[in-house]
Formats: structure tokens, sequence, C-alpha cells
């Protein structure tokens, strides 16, 4: 697993399309001459209704217009690999109400363009979140500590929202993932040649 940060992030809106022009460049994302696996993009920060992100400029970026650029069409390198998009924002001004949890301890085939994507919003849309940074740290400290071992992506899934769960301002949090994958998606270290 190959990990690449944001080098600032106090970034404008054109530092965020320079920076993922150049990944996708410098990584060779248009060919994957490296046999990348899959793709996992994580957007932390301020966003606004309507899956926008806002720059520190104060500039919207689209989300979608992000995901299209490595869709089958843009990214053709990629189109059988996962790609999953983890954004960590606010999607709308509208504070969640908290309540009480209870709790119990290969024939050919067409695909549709926006197959393989996997998109983890920290909350639903039209509401804010409180930590901007919760879901990424929560995503980072449980994705790092298990893909070693070849646990299913589903259950990190459900670790990080327990995770979130036993933290401070987890009512500001409702995770939601939209998957178009038709696959099972499982982190595994991989093996040196």
């Amino acid at each position: 697993m190959k990990l690449y940060a944001i080098p600032s992030p106090q970034m404008t809106k054109q530092d965020i399309q320079s920076f993922l022009a150049e990944l996708i460049v410098n990584h060779q994302l248009h060919k994957n001459s490296q046999s990348y696996d899959g793709l996992i993009l994580i957007f932390c920060g301020h966003g606004e209704d309507e899956n926008m992100l806002v720059a520190s400029d104060g500039k919207q970026i689209s989300i979608t217009q992000l995901r299209s650029s490595f869709d089958c069409s843009a990214m053709e390198s990629l189109k059988d690999l996962p790609k999953i998009f983890i954004i960590d924002a606010c999607r709308g001004e509208t504070a969640p109400k908290a309540y009480e949890l209870t709790t119990r301890s290969r024939d050919i085939q067409w695909g549709h363009n926006d197959d393989g994507f996997l998109i983890i919003w920290s909350t639903t849309k039209g509401h804010k979140v409180a930590d901007l940074s919760l879901l990424s740290k929560s995503f980072k400290d449980v994705v790092t500590s298990k893909y070693k071992s070849g646990y299913p992506f589903k259950q990190m899934l459900q670790d990080i929202r327990t995770d979130i769960r036993n933290k401070k301002c987890s009512e500001w949090y409702c995770i939601e993932s939209q998957d178009t994958t038709d696959y099972d998606i499982i982190f595994q270290q991989r093996k040196s040649l």
C-alpha cells in the first residue's frame, strides 16, 4: 500500500486541480504501469450542498466532477479496479439531532461507466459535521492496522463506524456509502517479487 498526502491543508481550487493532475501523471495512472490494485482518495475539508468541496480560496470543486476524472471513460486503465473515495466534509448546513442508541452486542459483459466506485461520506446529504477530520483519522487508523491481515473492507467499514460512535461528537456522523462495485474488497499486503 502506497500513501501520498496532499502537501498543504490550505489548498486553493487551482492547487487541488494541479495536485490531482500531477498525481495522475507522476504515477502513470492513465497506463497503470505500476500495476496498482486500486485507488483510494480521501478528501477532508469544508463542503457544501450538491457534493461540493470548498477550497481555501472559497471556490467550489465538484466531487462528482473529481470522481468522473477516474471513471472508465477518463481512466480506462483503472476500469476493473476499485476506486474508493472517502469524503470527510459537510454536505449542508443542517445539524443532525442526537438520540440515544440501543445496540446488541468470466463471459463478456457490458458495464456502466460508473462501475467500480465506492464512495464513503462522513454524513448524509444536507448535514454538517463537527470534527472535520474524525472520519479521515478513523479510516487511516483502522485500515493501516488491519490491511496486512486480509481483513474484509466491509468489516473495516463497520469497525470505522464503531470507532466513530465511541468518540466525542459521534452524533454528527452518519456514514453513508455508495457502492457500484460488483466484488468484495479485501486489503492485503502485496507480496514482494
